[in-house]
């Protein structure tokens, strides 16, 4: 018998004999994982926004640049955390950059032209970007959607809202906002449009059974008087499972990008549970109402 064996391991050509044990070292080897994502090819999930010195300084060299070409003297911007956006016009120069280039009024019309000028002129300062080149991290003007734009009486509200995701960005993120006086100069600014990142376009869970898991929950918290409570979710009527977005998480110096699930639960006190749908992991809880 042993003769038999030998002879037919004699006869197999070597590269098979290295397959083969390659192969058996691979499903037998503990603890090993071949792909981050069920059923899903990408293997970075979910993709990462890292905040750096060098991203910081990038940033700020980009709004020095933006503020001297309106002959501006030099200000600190205030940086939205890890995104390294411009969280607010600074003070002293806010009504000071004249985003007006045409001579004659200043209408609703022109002003959208003249606020789309402007982004584009200042698409550095105004962008993230997570490579350190073009694409995939960079992002631009085509990017955006007015989706909302006001007369407030002596200036107009813009605000634009980042459209190159497959699904809304939600948490807050995702959108630019300006202020721009009747005079043509610029009020006020809010960034927190976040880089081009690759996210799967499908989800992986299956949205009944994040319903099912909902059910028996406990949620605690307070009353107006600073006592605590709790709400359990006794049926599965109490449980609304809501259109994918994509959700920006932010711990310490990093933001993960999630394709999410946001599940409402409750009635009257309710509550919106963020569950990754690609892995099923709670990413965050937010309370919908005031205590």
């Amino acid at each position: 018998m042993k003769d038999k064996l030998a002879t037919r391991l004699r006869q197999t050509p070597f590269c098979a004999v290295l397959m083969v044990g390659a192969l058996l070292c691979a499903c037998a080897a503990p603890g090993q994982v071949t792909s981050s994502l069920p059923g899903s090819g990408l293997q970075n999930y979910p993709p990462v926004i890292e905040d750096t010195p060098q991203r910081r300084q990038a940033a700020f060299e980009a709004w020095k640049k933006l503020i001297a070409e309106f002959q501006l003297p030099e200000t600190r911007l205030d940086l939205e955390p890890v995104l390294n956006t411009p969280r607010a016009l600074p003070v002293e120069i806010a009504g000071r950059i004249s985003i007006q280039t045409k001579a004659g009024a200043f209408g609703e019309l022109e002003a959208k032209e003249a606020l789309r000028r402007f982004i584009e002129r200042a698409s550095g300062a105004l962008f993230p970007n997570h490579t350190n080149g073009p694409a995939p991290g960079s992002v631009g003007l085509k990017d955006l959607s007015l989706v909302s734009f006001t007369d407030d009486g002596n200036f107009y509200r813009a605000v634009y809202r980042q459209a190159n995701y497959p699904f809304p960005i939600s948490g807050g993120y995702g959108e630019l906002r300006l202020a721009v006086g009747k005079n043509g100069t610029l009020l006020q600014l809010n960034d927190r449009i976040i880089p081009a990142l690759d996210l799967p376009t499908r989800a992986e869970i299956a949205p009944q059974s994040l319903v099912d898991k909902m059910v028996g929950r406990e949620f605690g918290y307070t009353n107006i008087a600073g006592q605590p409570l709790s709400y359990k979710i006794a049926s599965r009527s109490e449980v609304t499972v809501k259109d994918l977005v994509v959700y920006p998480k932010q711990e310490g110096n990093k933001i993960t990008i999630h394709l999410a699930y946001p599940v409402e639960v409750g009635q009257g006190t309710t509550w919106t549970v963020y569950v990754d749908a690609i892995t099923g992991q709670e990413i965050d809880v937010k309370q919908n109402f005031a205590t």
